[in-house]
């Protein structure tokens, strides 16, 4: 049945809002908003380091940060700030941080925080600011995790503990390295946990924390690794769930002016779905979906952790499931050598690449990319290595994303620089030519743990998670070497979504597409979906998209 078309008159219009506006509250006021807000956010911050409080005070607003010094208004006014300072813990340093370093002046006072605010349940994002150490060194061997061949031995051994900051506080509640004494999975700080929001279509907060201080019990899957994952025969309360993590997140860069401007990109980002390029470079690859792993970066792992061909599988889904993207903005390349690799046309004057190379002039989205693993790289004639350069040649749209499998991608952060074993480009390096946001790797992480694109794109580009939420079920492994940039609460909005043309996501679209409807039914507009027909499924795709953003509005301001 075609849907009763709205009256647009500008009392009308406010009824129907006000319709909306109710059928908003009424999922707001259920058992869990569809959305993560702002009061469920927690901004770490140290005031002894410069960059750390600057970076607090322009995300969270100057009058959140006592003895602040600027006037900003705040990117999310409504988040919770921590000083580490104030809460016990001692110095600390941009890099690397010992274990003992971590829990004694990172994990404790966060955890004292939460328990006297009364916050633990309440608080599902954790947001860790510049100036804070991203890096947890190993237990036994400090920086076996920048050797690939000892971070090889150490995973063999069952005996590696390394981690970044990051992915160690998703399980903030948990005491992972009890019982470590340089054994083999003698602690499950040795190896990986499986991530239990990995793959996850839903939004976060649907999931309860109720447990999330409660102990959990880990069985070991796989050794080497090894992998621990929630014992199947736990009670409820043992059992790990999506609801027993924080997603934690990262604002961070090169300078505090890189992070400034990653945090203004990350604010609603408006994607043009036909004017982008989404790029999946992959090397030496076949080309297709394999239902089992092979020798492709991209295809690694057991079920535990792999997405079948991660590349082609988000490719087909792109051109052949979901088709809101244009068929022209999916570049994938499943070839090695030079003249296949992707770069983009930003170079100093004069500079040229040698041999001819896949230049890609549209603005881009998504980087995919073996990058400096990619064979056969091309040189550049200042110079200047392809494998750690390439990402600062692209044109970059609103919301682009760097996911490349490179081990060492998320290292230089805090001026730790490229690792001597194996350069390669940094997160880093694509937040200050102009990207949004970033999951990157700090230690040798192996294919097996690389982030997924699938769900990535499906969750945030084509749904409708936050940005922590869509990165979040892209990572298979938790307390581990992932780290995640960017505004934690950022939703993109769509151009297909955007059906009166005015460049923003809003109740107008609605109104538009219900006259379009009823007045123009072949309209190319209607099809929000990109399905080729022109139905109340549209209708419907639109109005999710919107009451998620209703949801938020409508919870914070209670």
């Amino acid at each position: 049945m075609r849907p009763k078309p709205m009256n647009t008159t500008r009392n009308q219009r406010r009824r129907a809002a006000g319709g909306l506006a109710a059928i908003a509250m009424a999922v707001a006021t259920g058992a869990a908003p569809a959305q993560i807000l702002e009061p469920q956010v927690l901004v770490v911050y140290d005031s002894r380091l410069a960059d750390s409080k600057a970076v607090a005070e322009y995300y969270a607003g100057s009058n959140r940060i006592p003895g602040a010094t600027g006037a900003f208004k705040g990117t999310r006014p409504g988040v919770r700030v921590m000083d580490l300072s104030a809460w016990g813990a001692g110095a600390i340093a941009p890099g690397d941080i010992s274990y003992a370093g971590f829990v004694s002046n990172i994990r404790t006072p966060i955890r004292g925080y939460l328990t006297q605010n009364k916050l633990a349940q309440t608080i599902r994002v954790i947001v860790l600011t510049k100036g804070l150490p991203h890096r947890v060194q190993d237990l036994n061997s400090a920086a076996v995790g920048d050797n690939p061949a000892q971070s090889v031995n150490a995973w063999n051994a069952s005996n590696y503990s390394a981690a970044s900051v990051d992915s160690e506080l998703t399980l903030l509640w948990q005491n992972l390295s009890a019982g470590e004494a340089n054994g083999g999975a003698d602690s499950k700080a040795d190896g990986l946990v499986i991530n239990p929001f990995y793959k996850s279509t839903t939004a976060l907060v649907t999931r309860s924390s109720a447990n999330i201080t409660t102990p959990k019990v880990f069985t070991l899957t796989l050794s080497p690794g090894p992998y621990w994952r929630a014992a199947s025969n736990a009670n409820a309360a043992d059992n790990l769930t999506a609801g027993d993590i924080y997603l934690v997140c990262r604002l961070d860069g090169k300078t505090v002016a890189d992070v400034r401007a990653m945090i203004d990109r990350g604010k609603d980002p408006y994607v043009n779905m036909s004017g982008v390029a989404l790029l999946f470079d992959e090397s030496n690859a076949n080309g297709t979906v394999d239902s089992f792993q092979n020798s492709e970066f991209d295809n690694q792992g057991d079920a535990w952790v792999r997405t079948n061909d991660d590349y082609e599988s988000t490719r087909d889904f792109l051109l052949n499931s979901d088709r809101r993207f244009a068929s022209s903005t999916v570049q994938y390349d499943q070839f090695g050598g030079g003249n296949n690799f992707f770069v983009g046309p930003n170079l100093p004057s004069g500079v040229s690449w040698n041999p001819t190379v896949r230049l890609i002039t549209n603005p881009v989205l998504l980087i995919a990319s073996y990058g400096a693993n990619h064979s056969g790289l091309p040189t550049r004639t200042d110079g200047q290595a392809a494998g750690t350069t390439y990402a600062s040649t692209f044109t970059y749209a609103p919301g682009a994303i760097f996911n490349t499998i490179e081990s060492y991608n998320g290292r230089a952060l805090g001026g730790l620089g490229q690792n001597q074993f194996a350069a390669q480009q940094q997160a880093a390096d694509f937040i200050a030519a102009g990207g949004t946001f970033a999951v990157a790797n700090v230690w040798e992480p192996f294919a097996i743990s690389v982030p997924k694109n699938f769900w990535i794109v499906r969750n945030f580009y084509l749904g409708t998670m936050t940005w922590a939420e869509a990165a979040y079920s892209g990572i298979p492994c938790l307390s581990w070497h992932q780290i995640v940039l960017g505004d934690p609460l950022a939703r993109v909005q769509r151009s297909t979504d955007d059906v009166n043309g005015d460049g923003a996501v809003d109740i107008e679209d609605l109104y538009t597409w219900e006259r379009l409807f009823a007045d123009a039914p072949t309209d190319a507009r209607l099809d929000v979906n990109r399905d080729n027909a022109r139905n109340n499924a549209d209708r419907v795709s639109l109005t999710n998209t919107l009451r998620a953003g209703e949801n938020y509005i409508l919870r914070y301001r209670e």
